[in-house]
């Protein structure tokens, strides 16, 4: 989905806009925990100050921030809960099975699984690190919303051990915001080696945003169309399902029309038997690709780090080799004079 705020806009594209982490002042854990959690909780706690918080005072869409830290661990031992995997795995020498036990699981997870173990908000949250920020790529140009920036979030949503769960940010803003009316401590965090070449530099560049990584480039077209941008362009999208998932389907069509957008190539996973990415997009076009290259296009990659980027990363060394006639040490020090010149940059993560 893509949302709107009022907010004061970057300045140029391909920055980020974040939320959380923006005021120093908000240091009192316990009250920033207590503003999460529901209306008769909170009732009850100001009843009585002494009440012990239980694995069901947690186990909303919000679990998912609290984690399992080292103090954590620490303080769920000390409440004397034994024969457990947590207790089993806490020796040095288990380090990899407790990151595997781990891997899925939150706090709402163990104290559901055994209620004996009670906090008081305050040793709670004294268990507890802040809210790491969340980054989300600007998916507009400040030329074409003045007063506004756009993002591009999908909801993440997904069940572990038996439970649904929900992405803590993105299903905050999906779900518990009142447009025009929730206030979100949001700031800019500027991109500054995330940017498009001068309007007037006839500079090439090829964009690969597959999923929600297209945000960045969803703005640099914006831009390109609003400074009539003279350098071809060339956006390599991806997703699931075309039906579904084809975002901003119009406007690049549009962009295409009016020459913002030289070419597009799509890479849909699940239309036909065969699982096709956007790599798969890039080989296939490997000779264009390498042209534009020796033309000196600039290569932007946004999204996901665990996967696509690497693999990426490898079908541009194939290019790189196969069409540029190069050895494996040849298209490395290839690859290197790229990332010199700032022609191959990654926003990925």
């Amino acid at each position: 989905m893509t949302t709107a705020a009022a907010h004061t806009p970057a300045s140029a594209t391909g920055s980020n806009f974040g939320f959380g982490g923006v005021d120093e002042h908000a240091t009192d854990r316990t009250l920033t925990y207590i503003a999460a959690i529901s209306e008769g909780l909170r009732e009850e706690m100001r009843r009585d100050p002494n009440v012990l918080l239980m694995g069901e005072d947690i186990a909303g869409s919000f679990g998912g921030a609290f984690k399992v830290t080292k103090d954590f661990e620490a303080e769920f031992g000390a409440r004397r809960v034994i024969n457990t995997p947590l207790a089993e795995l806490s020796q040095p020498e288990k380090k990899e099975e407790l990151k595997n036990y781990l891997w899925g699981r939150f706090v709402i997870d163990l104290l559901l699984e055994h209620p004996t173990a009670k906090f008081t908000p305050e040793e709670f949250m004294a268990t507890q690190k802040k809210l790491n920020i969340r980054l989300y790529s600007i998916s507009s140009s400040q030329k074409a919303h003045p007063t506004e920036v756009h993002l591009t979030v999908a909801t993440v949503r997904y069940t572990s051990h038996g439970r649904a769960r929900s992405g803590v940010c993105s299903s905050f803003l999906a779900e518990r915001v009142t447009p025009n009316e929730t206030l979100i401590p949001c700031f800019v965090n500027h991109g500054k080696g995330f940017r498009l070449p001068e309007p007037h530099e006839e500079t090439p560049i090829i964009m690969c945003g597959p999923g929600t990584g297209i945000a960045p480039f969803r703005a640099f077209l914006e831009e390109r169309k609003a400074t009539n941008a003279k350098g071809k362009a060339w956006l390599f999208f991806g997703e699931v399902s075309a039906k579904s998932c084809f975002f901003y389907k119009d406007e690049f069509e549009a962009y295409l029309a009016d020459g913002t957008l030289t070419k597009l190539s799509t890479a849909w996973s699940r239309d036909q038997a065969e699982k096709i990415y956007v790599q798969h997009k890039m080989l296939e076009a490997s000779a264009e690709f390498w042209a534009w290259l020796e033309q000196g296009a600039i290569f932007y990659v946004c999204g996901d780090a665990s996967r696509m980027a690497g693999d990426v990363d490898k079908a541009l060394h194939t290019i790189i080799e196969r069409e540029g006639g190069k050895t494996p040490e040849e298209a490395i020090a290839y690859m290197a004079a790229l990332k010199e010149a700032k022609r191959y940059r990654r926003d990925v993560y």
